[in-house]
């Protein structure tokens, strides 16, 4: 047992290392070997590629002796980004905390850009949000075993009381900036009206 043991712990780094090449490939052999290129554009558009993307799919697709057709692609490309350079999807991607990609027309970067950056606004703030319920919820958990008695890692028990009585200032602290951080929340999804 302990020698399958052994061997099985020297083979997971090199499967692990295969699993990460193969994954790193663009498109599998079955959609290089079908190609339909246009399609393939398109999804890169969707997804904000630059026209690099085709390089990567060229890479990948000549394990299985398939060149990609350039003009479909792009052709299929030019049709996403039209859905990717949107004012909406530009706030959409902000808002996972992302940035816009720069790929769209320059006609339209100010107003993608400003999108982009509310929607980055507003997932820095549901960020902060949630990192302050998370430490309410902490220090209210602290605040009730010491209240209840309990020592944690305290020397005595006046050094338990100080920390209690900090306890109650800092959650009302992360109480306002929690009231703070949904004001500005609010007020931003009243703003916006993608």
């Amino acid at each position: 047992m302990q020698r399958f043991i052994r061997h099985l712990s020297r083979s997971l780094p090199i499967l692990g290392s295969i699993f990460l090449l193969s994954s790193c490939a663009t498109l599998s052999k079955q959609q290089c070997l079908i190609g339909d290129w246009q399609a393939i554009g398109y999804n890169d558009g969707v997804s904000g590629y630059s026209s690099e993307r085709l390089a990567s799919h060229a890479k990948a697709c000549a394990k299985a002796s398939v060149a990609p057709d350039y003009l479909a692609w792009e052709r299929g490309r030019k049709l996403g980004l039209k859905q990717y350079c949107t004012t909406n999807n530009a706030y959409n991607i902000g808002r996972r905390g992302r940035k816009l990609n720069n790929v769209c027309p320059a006609a339209a970067v100010n107003d993608l850009h400003l999108a982009n950056q509310r929607g980055l606004a507003y997932y820095d703030l549901d960020t902060q949000l949630d990192k302050d319920k998370r430490l309410i919820e902490e220090y209210q958990d602290e605040f009730d075993k010491l209240e209840g008695g309990a020592m944690l890692d305290f020397a005595n028990e006046k050094e338990a009381r100080k920390r209690l009585l900090s306890l109650a200032d800092e959650i009302r602290q992360a109480k306002h900036r929690m009231y703070n951080t949904q004001q500005q929340l609010d007020s931003l999804n009243q703003m916006i009206r993608y």
